[in-house]
């Protein structure tokens, strides 16, 4: 009996880790693909911390060299950041969708310095 119910599990344990797997190597639609980046760098968000476009806008509203604050309003879709830093590592937001209130969003280079933001956005 014990050895039955042991089958059972690993077929059925097989067969999710399957399933998972497939589920995880999936590609997104060509309609789910991001639009085109916009992207600021450090000195321009100086000059202007905003960054906008139809579906969203975004202000930063603090820059610490390695780490970078802001809000993001986004009224349609989904958008994310990426943070690029100077020592050739980067870090992905997670997708954030439309809503009333705005999104808190901020990407960190610990060691190093922040030298992109790139906003992705797709319908």
């Amino acid at each position: 009996m014990r050895g039955c119910i042991a089958r059972k599990i690993a077929t059925f344990g097989m067969a999710a880790a399957a399933a998972l797997g497939v589920l995880g190597t999936a590609t997104p639609s060509a309609a789910a693909a991001p639009a085109d980046d916009q992207s600021i760098t450090p000195g321009a968000a100086a000059a202007s911390p905003h960054v906008a476009a139809t579906p969203y806008r975004c202000v930063i509203t603090a820059n610490y060299g390695w780490r970078w604050e802001g809000y993001c309003n986004v009224y349609s879709g989904q958008l994310r950041t990426i943070t690029y830093c100077a020592n050739g590592s980067y870090s992905v937001g997670l997708w954030i969708g439309a809503r009333r209130e705005a999104w808190a969003v901020w990407g960190n280079c610990p060691g190093s310095t922040w030298t992109k933001i790139v906003f992705q956005w797709h319908s």
